[in-house]
Parts: structure tokens; sequence; C-alpha cells
């Protein structure tokens, strides 16, 4: 499976398409406050408390895809779901650690890598049926980092005058899993 392919399916819909570089599986977010108030000591202390973590943790490989229309846009399930989940625990209990308040806002939901972000409402009925035609339909991705981002949105009109956000982002730190 490719990006491009799901992006040329994508893009009669009202779906900004991540572009490559920016693909992505969100492990978590911290949520303690926005980023410009957490403290350079915070972060060299999550970061300590990150690669404490993740240096026993080896990498995992999960298979991502059929890719889905739902309402917030266009994504790729990732399975098994263990590894993941594994992983999310871990970077939960760093965050929890250099924390004094609570850093996790929202129960974490289903693995998944976004291939875009919904800026609009349309018909998903056409786009499953286009992108179930996509084949092949999943694709191996191992996973052997972690990236630590401070992740930027961004509003831009949309064409039919209200707006659609972009992400950005600027790297804070990359944490190899297993100490590689």
């Amino acid at each position: 499976m490719r990006a491009y392919t799901c992006r040329e399916v994508l893009g009669d819909y009202p779906i900004w398409c991540v572009p490559d570089d920016l693909v992505h599986i969100t492990v978590e977010t911290d949520a303690s406050a926005p980023s410009t108030d957490i403290s350079p000591a915070e972060r060299t202390r999550l970061i300590a408390a990150l690669k404490a973590r993740l240096t026993r943790f080896e990498p995992i490989t999960v298979l991502c895809g059929s890719p889905l229309a739902n309402r917030t846009g266009a994504v790729l399930d990732t399975h098994p779901d263990q590894g993941l989940v594994a992983l999310r625990n871990l970077v939960r209990a760093a965050l929890w650690e250099v924390h004094d308040t609570s850093a996790i806002a929202h129960g974490g939901g289903r693995g998944h890598a976004s291939l875009g972000y919904a800026y609009d409402g349309a018909d998903s009925d056409p786009l499953q049926s286009a992108l179930r035609r996509i084949s092949p339909s999943h694709a191996p991705l191992t996973v052997s980092q972690l990236h630590l981002l401070d992740v930027c949105w961004t509003a831009h009109p949309s064409p039919d005058g209200g707006v659609r956000w972009e992400m950005s982002w600027e790297p804070v730190a990359r944490i190899p899993l297993g100490g590689g």
C-alpha cells in the first residue's frame, strides 16, 4: 500500500492529507499544559524518564490498514494492539512521573496512523468504497523509535470559506526503542 494512492482517492474530499514526512502513530499526548508552559527542566526530566523506560522496550512491528474514512478524516488502523498499548503505558508512566498535574486527557483509543484530517463534512460512502479498492490494503511498519514533538496546528481558509487545520511540528527528542 502506498500513501500516495490513498491521497489520490482522498483528493476530492474535504480532507487535509498528511504529507509523507508527517504520517505518524500518536502514542500519547502531553496534556499537562500548552508546550510553551512546559519548562526546559520538565522537558529534560520527561526525556530522561522516557529513555529509562524505552531502553528495555524492543522495537515492534504492526500491520497498518486497511484505509478507513471516518468523521475525523482517514486512518490506517494498526494491529496487533498489544505492542502499541504497552508502549503507550510506558509513555504514560513517564508523563505521570514528571508532571504534578494530569498529563493524560483521553482514554487512548485504537492505535492508528492518520492519513488526513477532515475539515468539512461529506458523504463517506463513495470514499470508503474507493479506499476499499486499494490493494494491497495493508503494510507492515516497524516502530523502532519514539519522537517527542512540539506539535502546532495552524488554521488555513478552506475553499468553502471555512477553516481547515494543518499540522506541523518541531522535533524535541528522538528516543530509540531497546537502547538502539
